[in-house]
C-alpha cells in the first residue's frame, strides 16, 4: 500500500467524521462519531495526548523511519533499495537505542494502529456499504484503538510460541 493510499484513506476518514451527526439520538451516531475520532488519532499527523513536544518529535521520527523501512522492503528490491532500507533501519535503531523504551513501544503501537486502521478502511471502502457493515467497521475501529502495546506483545508471544510448538508448519 502506498503512502498516497494511506493519505487518501486518512483524508476520507476526516471528511466522514465531519459529516457524522453529533447527537446520540440517531441510532448510535454519537458512538460512531466517537469511534471515528479515535480512529483519527491513529493516523499520521495527529498528536497524542500525554506526551511532551520533545517526546512527540522522537516518536514521530521513529514512526517515519519504521514507515521508510516498511516501504522499501519488497520481494524484488534492488541493491540501492536494500541499501536505503538498511540506512533507514540503522537510523531507527540509533533513535531507539537512545530513547526511552516507552517511546519505542509507543512508536511501534502507532505504526500498528495506523496500519490496521488503513487496512480496515480500505477493506470497508471497496465493498457495498450496509448498516451492518458500518457497525462492524465501527466495532473493529474501537478494538484497534483500545489496543495497547502490551496486548500486541501478548499476541506476538502467542504466535511465536505457536511456531515453536509446530516446527513442521511453513
Amino acid at each position: 500500500m502506498s503512502e498516497f493510499d494511506e493519505d487518501a484513506a486518512g483524508e476520507s476518514l476526516r471528511k466522514a467524521a465531519e459529516l457524522l451527526p453529533d447527537d446520540d439520538a440517531d441510532d448510535g451516531a454519537g458512538a460512531a462519531q466517537q469511534a471515528v475520532q479515535e480512529a483519527l488519532q491513529a493516523l499520521p499527523g495527529t498528536p497524542e495526548p500525554g506526551w511532551t513536544p520533545e517526546q512527540e518529535k522522537q516518536i514521530q521520527a521513529m514512526v517515519t523511519e519504521l514507515r521508510t523501512v516498511r516501504k522499501l522492503a519488497g520481494p524484488d528490491a534492488g541493491w540501492l533499495r536494500r541499501k536505503r532500507q538498511m540506512r533507514a533501519r540503522n537510523r531507527y535503531v540509533d533513535l531507539a537505542m537512545f530513547s526511552d523504551p516507552a517511546l519505542v513501544d509507543e512508536a511501534e503501537l502507532r505504526m500498528w494502529k495506523h496500519h490496521m486502521t488503513v487496512a480496515l478502511l480500505l477493506e470497508f471502502a471497496v465493498g457495498p456499504m450496509q448498516r451492518d457493515d458500518v457497525q462492524a467497521a465501527v466495532n473493529r475501529l474501537a478494538i484497534v484503538n483500545a489496543a495497547t502495546y502490551e496486548d500486541i506483545k501478548k499476541v506476538k508471544q502467542k504466535m511465536a510460541d505457536g511456531e515453536q510448538d509446530d516446527p513442521g508448519s511453513p
